[in-house]
């Protein structure tokens, strides 16, 4: 039997399309919100694994700072903002861990260029942002400029990232 020669045929030959480069900005992009996720992660596990009497003793500190204070611009709206915190507790570290994971990986898919990373990371910020919506006192001054600096840097960074899909393939 005669040995046959098999032919290797390289990519290069039927892929017309160059290596996509990640541009530098999807890079940048992508580190702070890595940082983002880290910190929040963080928080939240730290938050997790501390004891959930101790964290309601210090927002209960917290509340009674703000009750010796006199009549000062927003106060009432921060005691409100606390007592919120400490009933949604559970609720908010858990969407919030869960949300910044999901962050995470749609960020990874994004710094590898994979489209669908982004409307991964788009749907975890809805989350994130609805999950603020939900657990906060309404009507309250202090509610609403949290969500307004929320909506203000989640719309960033989603117009950051979809100014670069046409550097992201399906």
């Amino acid at each position: 039997m005669e040995k046959q020669d098999l032919e290797v045929f390289d990519d290069g030959e039927f892929n017309n399309e160059e290596p996509r480069k990640r541009p530098a900005f999807i890079t940048v992009l992508a580190i702070l919100s890595w940082i983002y996720v880290a910190i929040g992660v963080l928080s939240a596990l730290v938050n997790s694994l501390s004891s959930e009497e101790k964290q309601m003793e210090q927002i209960d500190q917290a509340i009674a700072v703000y009750d010796d204070m006199d009549e000062m611009p927003l106060r009432d709206d921060m005691i409100e903002l606390a007592e919120a915190s400490k009933e949604n507790f559970r609720v908010t570290n858990l969407g919030n861990l869960i949300f910044l994971l999901i962050e995470g990986i749609a960020v990874f898919m994004m710094f590898n260029l994979k489209r669908n990373g982004f409307w991964l990371y788009t749907l975890a910020q809805i989350g994130l942002v609805s999950l603020v919506i939900m657990v906060m006192p309404w009507p309250n001054s202090m509610s609403t400029l949290i969500v307004v600096f929320t909506v203000f840097i989640v719309l960033l960074f989603e117009i950051l990232y979809a100014v670069n899909l046409k550097h992201m393939k399906a």
